[in-house]
């Protein structure tokens, strides 16, 4: 149920359900446009490669969104207004099959085209580089033949779940997003996302279960590395801030919240091979120009930073396509004790000094 609350009024009112077709939002020009503007409505970070891709070899076929994620694994997005129909699954398996040949090479060069087409003209150099500073796994050398799929509408046939749940128990990483249209007002309406298969609740035990065997005995030496510093330096932190600091992962960075949806403290290693380290705060929200304008009001404290860290802070507005940071750059990327007494002083300084000032922002 969503309802909307009238503030002079002090009353509620519940919404009501409607449908994509009754406010003649369309498949392509609408659903598909607000996710590739939007893909982390999908309820992950995703780099949207291309739309519309038809350059399949021998088939003319046309697949809706092709995105990369964080770890590297392609992921083919098919969308559907009202009704996914008996045959969507499969329609997104082909594409997936489509899309298991591709390297990082092809992916680079349909990324460059779709940039170009969309008038941010870029060489395929820079493409690459794009691509490889969104990829977070250390261990990422080239793209697997294994695509991902996220199915996207607002109903999903028996068919179809069924369909999902017996591809997942085999191993394909398959999801279903459900959007629900509700009314707002006479020319307004409000969008539910929500992730049906899996169950957001069950997500990680689900997981966690249907690749336990794949996972098992396959922690790099990298990883464990990663785990085994960022475990030091919370522990370190902890005795210095009060912020509740979360359990690591293997990831080569560490992210801290700050109250604020998109907005984050975080350290981390540069490159591949690594050469750099950063202490760091990212605005990586869904508006590009709230994420610059959150950034550019705590830059006003950059000589404040500096002078009590006795290091550059660098300003990043933007960052990539729609984000924006500011920084420090220890530079090399060794785990030494060295670099560790660094990053838990200068993310210390800077969380003290920022945190008072990011909540008495007002978004």
């Amino acid at each position: 149920m969503i309802v909307s609350f009238n503030k002079s009024t002090n009353e509620i009112e519940v919404c009501e359900k409607t449908d994509f077709k009754s406010h003649v939002i369309l498949e392509r020009q609408h659903l598909e446009k607000w996710i590739e503007k939007n893909p982390d409505l999908l309820g992950e970070e995703l780099l949207i490669i291309t739309n519309e891709y038809d350059k399949f070899d021998k088939t003319k076929e046309r697949l809706d969104l092709l995105a990369l994620d964080r770890e590297g694994n392609v992921v083919v997005i098919e969308l559907k207004r009202d009704d996914s129909g008996k045959n969507v699954d499969l329609q997104a398996l082909k594409y997936a099959a489509y899309c298991s040949t591709l390297t990082l090479d092809g992916l680079t060069s349909i990324y460059k085209n779709y940039c170009d087409r969309s008038n941010h003209f870029i060489s395929k150099e820079d493409a690459r580089k794009r691509i490889l500073e969104f990829i977070t796994d250390i261990d990422f050398e080239e793209i697997n033949d294994n695509p991902r799929i996220i199915l996207v509408s607002k109903e999903f046939r028996q068919e179809v779940t069924a369909s999902v749940m017996w591809l997942r128990k085999y191993g394909l990483d398959i999801k279903c997003i459900k959007l629900t249209p509700y009314q707002l007002s006479h020319d307004k309406i409000v969008i539910e996302v929500n992730t049906i298969i899996p169950i957001p609740e069950a997500e990680d035990y689900i997981i966690k279960t249907e690749h336990k065997e794949s996972q098992e005995g396959k922690m790099t030496v990298a990883k464990q590395e990663y785990l085994d510093f960022h475990n030091e330096i919370i522990r370190r932190l902890r005795l210095r801030i009060s912020k509740p600091l979360r359990d690591p992962d293997t990831r080569s960075y560490y992210q801290i919240p700050t109250g604020i949806s998109g907005l984050h403290f975080e350290w981390g290693f540069h490159g591949r091979p690594r050469h750099s380290f950063g202490v760091e705060l990212h605005a990586e929200g869904r508006d590009s120009n709230l994420n610059k304008e959150i950034i550019e009001k705590l830059a006003v404290f950059k000589e404040t930073i500096e002078s009590k860290t006795s290091e550059k802070l660098v300003i990043q507005c933007p960052w990539g396509q729609k984000w924006a940071r500011l920084y420090m750059e220890y530079p090399s990327g060794e785990i030494t004790e060295e670099l560790k007494v660094w990053a838990v002083d200068k993310m210390e300084l800077l969380i003290k000094i920022l945190q008072p000032e990011i909540d008495k922002v007002k978004i």
